[in-house]
């Protein structure tokens, strides 16, 4: 049996527990720790979340209802995905907070 094989059981074997829900138990957290470790140590990451597209709604929402602090100027969002806006006459950045569902 190769280490590849050993590992990919014990990953079954761990996902199997956390799909009863032992990870959420007192004494359950080595479960998740031991998941981890072991995909990291096949290799497999966990592939990141894309909120772009949200993340650009909120930001034209906000950046159109906001003004700049300092100037009163118009507000633009510097990148997609991000929540930090520009203002367009003066050069002051603003940093937006995440919206609470």
């Amino acid at each position: 049996m190769s280490d590849k094989e050993y590992l990919h059981r014990q990953l079954v074997k761990l996902g199997d527990m956390m799909g009863d829900g032992l990870h959420h138990e007192p004494d359950g957290k080595w479960i998740v720790k031991e998941y981890n470790r072991t995909l990291k140590a096949l290799g497999i990451s966990k592939p990141r979340s894309n909120n772009a597209e949200a993340i650009n709604k909120s930001m034209q929402k906000a950046v159109g209802e906001s003004k700049c602090t300092k100037c009163g100027g118009n507000l633009r969002q510097t990148r997609s995905g991000s929540l930090r806006a520009l203002c367009e006459s003066c050069g002051q950045r603003f940093q937006f907070k995440r919206e609470r569902v």
